[in-house]
């Protein structure tokens, strides 16, 4: 029976929670309402500016209806970044931390509100969301394939509360690969960019360990093997891209040489990488799928072999199927040329692990322990989202690209190199609390003179900084004496431009808030 009023339509839902706000509440409700409203601003304004409208807010999270699916989850990524960024400039007491799950179905409309079994399944789906994260329901993953450039993991089946089937889900990562789905259910993502939780990663190329979430245990062997990968589809592109050895990302340039006879070999071939380099291939097989899973094999044995701790993010992944690479991540990101300044901060600046910012005890331990004792050129790399890596390789250059890249491609953002074997190769601040690895995408709508400022930002080496006012304007520093000679010369510069309230963003490659 039809009620007067009353309309039934296919609709995106997106469902926002709130973790942890009740006890924050309980410390100081009214702060924590004053947070809670900033941060479902922020929320509402991602929405509307990717079409969306909020029908219902729910005490500590709102409910929202987009038209298309794609749309929805760019809100999602756009909505989870922009709580990072935040979470990263605030006080640790007064971060805030959003649940996001979407779905796609068929609703009831009664006047401004929605109601019916796709919203209490978009609803479910968020309590299953990791803090930071984004679930999604099947009905929106077969719907972004191939349009958007991020990852997810087949979660398989999942019961919930008060829904009697069972719902396909996937989680998202922001950045990285392109949506792919699991060969098997795992109980766990192999990077979730989305997550509050800091990520660090510490590795060599052959025997460092690797640390996944702030300070986890480091065991001495490997206690349990990595479920086997499983090849990621590729995502639909305008051209595929020819295979040259030379864009073989993570690997050293020796090892590329070795992989050259990959071109010139016939038949059903395929090529398995993984983020620390190990590179393995197959040749004149039966068929494509056998060259795959070959391939995936010796590579995945490589890594256990080779690699102290294996992490999600070690299994390997076919990166070139034929003489077609077939690999669905971006490219890693990295940073503009040149990648280290010609120049070293004067006088030198040793490495000392319990000065290096940005990291967990467990990382620093390694530093201390296994860093020193790795031969050829050493590299320490920090990027965004708490992500460092380092590498070695015979000549510096080969060790700062590979470094870059394996960070690039985990935090989805440029990285930086920190150090370069005992030296550290940039200036760090002093009166300032650092919250972050600074990137370009932190600034937006700047104008071509400012882009090509920051982008020079980004290579110097001495003293520099960057004042960033309420209406958008902008100062950049470089080339200074000192910390405060650059604060006080980017927020001169901000206010010439014509900003108001101007305020320090970053100093050096960090991004900044006041202590």
């Amino acid at each position: 029976m039809n009620e007067p009023g009353m309309v039934r339509r296919l609709t995106t839902i997106v469902a926002i929670d709130t973790v942890g706000f009740s006890t924050m509440s309980a410390r100081n409700e009214e702060h924590a309402l004053a947070l809670l409203q900033a941060r479902m601003a922020i929320a509402g304004s991602y929405i509307k500016q990717h079409h969306g409208r909020v029908f219902k807010m729910t005490g500590d999270g709102l409910l929202a209806e987009f038209a298309s699916p794609v749309e929805a989850v760019r809100a999602a990524i756009g909505i989870q970044e922009a709580m990072r960024t935040t979470n990263a400039l605030a006080a640790t007491e007064d971060r805030l931390d959003l649940r996001i799950g979407a779905n796609l179905g068929d609703v009831v409309q009664s006047g401004d509100d929605l109601i019916g079994d796709a919203v209490n399944v978009a609803v479910r789906l968020e309590s299953i969301a990791s803090a930071g994260g984004i679930c999604v329901s099947s009905a929106i993953y077969d719907q972004i394939v191939g349009k958007l450039t991020l990852g997810a993991e087949d979660i398989g089946q999942q019961q919930v509360k008060n829904i009697p089937r069972p719902i396909h889900a996937y989680r998202l990562m922001a950045e990285g690969s392109s949506p792919r789905a699991s060969g098997a259910v795992r109980s766990r993502t192999f990077l979730v960019a989305g997550a509050v939780a800091a990520v660090v990663v510490v590795a060599t190329a052959a025997v460092a360990g690797a640390i996944l979430l702030r300070d986890a245990p480091v065991p001495d062997r490997i206690a349990q093997a990595a479920p086997a990968p499983v090849a990621a589809a590729p995502a639909p592109a305008a051209a595929p891209r020819i295979f040259a050895t030379a864009d073989i990302p993570f690997t050293s340039t020796q090892r590329r040489r070795e992989l050259e006879p990959y071109e010139q070999a016939e038949g059903y071939k395929a090529m398995a990488i993984n983020v620390r380099g190990w590179v393995e291939f197959a040749t004149r097989r039966i068929d494509e799928k056998t060259a795959r899973d070959v391939a995936l094999e010796a590579c995945n044995n490589t890594v256990h072999k080779q690699v102290r701790t294996v992490r999600d993010f070690d299994r390997c992944m076919i990166y070139a199927v034929g003489n077609s690479v077939v690999w669905s991540f971006k490219t890693p990101a990295m940073p503009p040329q040149p990648y280290v300044a010609a120049a070293r901060p004067m006088p030198p600046i040793p490495l000392v692990p319990a000065a290096v910012p940005l990291l967990g005890e467990g990382t620093r331990k390694l530093l201390v322990d296994v860093y020193p004792k790795a031969t050829g050129t050493r590299v320490v790399v920090i990027g965004r989202n708490k992500i460092d890596w380092w590498t070695f390789s015979d000549v510096e250059p080969d060790a700062v690209r590979r470094a870059l890249q394996s960070c690039g491609h985990l935090s989805g953002r440029p990285c930086f190199v920190y150090a370069i074997n005992d030296q550290v190769v940039v200036q760090t601040p002093q009166n300032f609390r650092i919250a972050d690895v600074f990137t370009p995408q932190d600034l937006t709508g700047l104008e071509p003179a400012q882009q090509q400022a920051i982008e020079r930002y980004l290579v110097a080496d001495d003293w520099r900084a960057i004042a960033v006012a309420r209406n958008g304007r902008i100062g950049v520093a470089v080339g200074r004496a000192s910390e405060d000679s650059a604060v006080e010369t980017a927020l001169r510069e901000c206010a010439r431009a014509g900003g108001t309230e101007c305020a320090v963003s970053a100093v050096g490659p960090y991004l900044v808030t006041r202590n």
